[in-house]
């Protein structure tokens, strides 16, 4: 059995070239990039193979409101792992009317730094 470090391949989403990268991992937790044709590949790269994030964006009901449900998402990205716990918790919300866009209806989600903030307002 051979000891070859483990090769992740990706294509870089930040710029129009959309580059076929390859991220060999080393021992030591760091990560070597190859395929990248500008600056932005490297860190995009390190970050999806090490430690991905995703921001998310859904809807809640709205308590007393015409409007059914309002828009949601995060301030920032979250670790990808957090995901599904931040949804339970976005599954549990009922905001009562009127919700106005930029709201903090959960700050600092399950202590990621990131707030739940309305998209719109519902009245």
């Amino acid at each position: 059995m051979s000891e070859r470090p483990a090769v992740d391949r990706l294509t870089c989403i930040l710029c129009p070239v959309g580059c076929d990268l390859e991220v060999e991992r080393d021992a030591a937790g760091g990560a070597r990039v190859r395929g990248n044709q500008c600056d932005k590949g490297v860190p995009f790269a390190v970050e999806e193979v090490l430690r991905p994030k995703r921001n998310l964006a859904t809807s809640v009901p709205v308590k007393g409101a015409a409007a059914k449900l309002v828009s949601v998402r995060l301030s920032r990205p979250v670790p990808r792992e957090m995901i599904f716990p931040i949804l339970a918790v976005i599954a549990g919300l009922r905001p009562e009317a009127p919700v106005r866009r930029g709201q903090v209806l959960v700050a600092d989600v399950l202590g990621t730094g990131a707030d739940v903030i309305a998209t719109r307002t519902v009245s």
